[in-house]
């Protein structure tokens, strides 16, 4: 099947699915592109290494951001399955690297431009902004090299799943079966219990505190946790201290006149054509008076702009593909082009508009001077400090090298080799055996915030048991929610069962006598938005109402909530299949065979994974 996929990962519409897929620059995933060398391999596949820098680099930002979503809720014991996850999809990506690359799949720098180009969050003014990439770039500590590295990889690895979906069916009469499930609505009633508000209902014995601690120790171990001295080298903090004069503005203005200049852009319309006896043809039809348009709608195999006249709208140099490029960056404006061959087949080229290159004045980016000329600076200066810091660190304690180079030394908190709160290269540093056991400072690190930093051990606690009087509060909280739920599914039990057994009216009593109330939903769909999805989802999996008769079920939701559903009514619809369900089926058939296929890889490569040193 791979084989017969192949040969659909190219063409002119490439350019514009590629840019459609463009994953959001929050950069998560990508971290393992950014990270230096490192002696410690958690994983192999085949012969390619994953280090343990890029594996911490990535666990924890996967970490901090389900703390962010999940706040206090987030608990500690989550993060051995984050780890599991991280290692997995790392692996994973390596499989489809290795797999795209036997397969012959290869993304061009121009596809690449595409992509980038076309994520509105590089946009400024509505069009991509080179100023704003690379600023956005440096502010989440990458280069342009590294993120287009990995950003080539990514796009790499989507092609196999473009032509996944490109080579899946679906027979008519499953479409239609699927239509009908697709508009079934649902009319449904809930009662939803919560345990926190029985908590008062419910008491814990001192015996039971202390059996339940005796029983879960280890869940109540504190791990080795150190906490360190270091002086802290900031851009930011050293920029506050640097004056720039107008002179050294006014030549990094002449320095940097392409950082501020527009680019010269472009608006040209084109035909599409797969030889060039056609493309002869349409030359002769547009030489005799034939509209351009016209012909573009006809004859452009260009599906993304036939209809619209084959407009392709302002672009600039760096968009298309070389040999469009080099053609229309050289015509004049209104002139026609001759048959310009690519790898696309034959494009006729019609030039419009050209908006030539602009140099912004000096006051008009006065501030940007400001700031690039003192950022520059401060990293200058930066760099020489740390390089002082770097020789009086090895040689004398951290207290006398920061008082030599007027510097203050900062104290942490205590934290583990787990700790999301202090950057991997930091904690990495801080529990080596150079700090750890020889009680000697750190080499400098230089962390992803732009700072470096140098540390020496203050002090270091053992891995310990905690004592009941610890955690008494914890425990209490965990009973008292256990047996508050206990409370809830027995409630949500008795419901489901006097109704299931039409015993209505003692079903009634005894929801006035507990303050329950029926949730009226009237008709839902599937999809429906304005209702909460695990809801629905429950709802569409209960059996069909019988003889008019309800349909009840009790479910535990989670450790809290209980919900009885009552399933009131169903009723489908004799809507024809329509192509956005089509397209939506097929898309979760290639995700199936884009999964068996991940799996297959996994079963018949040489993967190890080396688990103590996640």
């Amino acid at each position: 099947m791979l084989s017969k996929i192949k040969s659909k990962s190219k063409g002119w519409i490439a350019y514009f699915i590629v840019g459609l897929i463009t994953i959001p620059f929050a950069l998560f995933g990508i971290n393992q592109y950014f990270t230096g060398p490192s002696n410690l391999v958690v994983a192999v596949v085949n012969d390619d290494e994953i280090l343990q820098d890029a594996f911490f680099m990535e666990f924890n930002s996967n970490k901090r951001r389900l703390q962010q979503q999940l706040g206090e809720q987030y608990d500690p014991q989550i993060d051995n399955i984050v780890k599991q996850s991280t290692i997995d999809n790392m692996v994973n990506q390596r499989l489809l690297s290795q797999l795209a690359e036997q397969l012959g799949y290869a993304t061009s720098t121009d596809e690449l431009q595409i992509a980038i180009q076309a994520n509105e969050i590089f946009h400024k003014d509505g069009k991509f902004s080179m100023e704003k990439y690379e600023q956005l770039l440096r502010l989440n500590g990458y280069n342009v090299q590294s993120y287009e590295s990995a950003r080539l990889d990514e796009l790499t690895q989507g092609q196999i799943k473009i032509n996944l979906l490109g080579s899946s069916f679906i027979m008519p009469s499953e479409l239609d079966k699927l239509q009908k499930l697709n508009d079934q609505e649902r009319s449904f009633s809930y009662i939803q219990i919560d345990a926190n508000d029985y908590l008062d209902k419910t008491t814990v014995s001192e015996k039971e505190l202390e059996d339940y601690f005796n029983e879960n120790k280890p869940l109540f171990i504190e791990p080795n946790k150190v906490k360190v001295n270091f002086i802290e080298l900031s851009v930011d903090e050293i920029a506050k201290d640097i004056s720039i004069s107008e002179d050294e503005l006014a030549n990094l203005y002449e320095d940097e006149q392409e950082r501020f200049s527009t680019d010269e852009e472009r608006k040209a319309q084109h035909i599409l054509v797969e030889t060039e006896e056609t493309a002869n043809k349409v030359i002769e039809l547009l030489n005799s008076g034939s509209s351009f348009s016209e012909l573009a709608k006809t004859y452009s195999l260009d599906t993304g702009s036939k209809e619209n006249a084959g407009d392709l709208g302002f672009f600039t140099k760096g968009v298309m593909v070389p040999e469009f490029e080099s053609t229309v960056f050289g015509m004049t404006q209104g002139q026609l082009s001759s048959p310009v061959k690519s790898e696309f087949g034959y494009h006729i080229i019609k030039l419009n508009k050209v908006i030539e290159s602009t140099l912004k004045s000096f006051d008009s980016v006065y501030d940007e001077l400001v700031k690039l000329a003192t950022r520059k600076a401060a990293e200058n200066e930066l760099y020489n400090i740390a390089d002082q810091l770097a020789n009086l660190s090895y040689e004398l304690s951290l207290e006398e090298a920061a008082e030599q180079l007027n510097l203050n030394v900062k104290e942490s908190e205590f934290f583990d080799q787990s700790s999301s709160k202090y950057e991997p290269s930091f904690v990495k540093a801080a529990f080596s055996d150079m700090v750890l056991n020889k009680g000697e400072n750190s080499e400098i690190i230089e962390l992803q915030s732009k700072k470096s930093v140098v540390l020496s051990l203050s002090e270091k606690r053992p891995e310990r048991q905690k004592e009941l009087s610890e955690v008494s509060d914890e425990i209490m909280d965990t009973l008292n929610t256990d047996k508050a739920k206990l409370l809830v599914d027995d409630l949500a039990l008795k419901v489901t069962d006097l109704f299931s057994k039409n015993n209505n009216e003692s079903a009634k009593s005894f929801m006035d006598n507990n303050n329950l109330e029926w949730i009226e939903v009237d008709w839902v769909k599937r999809n429906a938005q304005n209702e909460n999805p695990d809801i629905v989802r429950r709802v569409f999996a209960l059996s069909k109402p019988v003889d008019g008769a309800p349909t009840y079920s009790f479910q535990s939701i989670d450790s809290r909530i209980s919900i009885v559903f009552r399933l009131n009514e169903v009723k489908t619809s004799n809507t024809e299949p329509n192509t956005e369900l089509a397209r939506a089926v097929l898309g979760f058939e290639s995700d199936e065979v884009f999964r068996s296929i991940l799996k297959s890889l996994r079963d018949s490569e040489e993967v190890k994974v080396y688990s103590e040193l996640l």
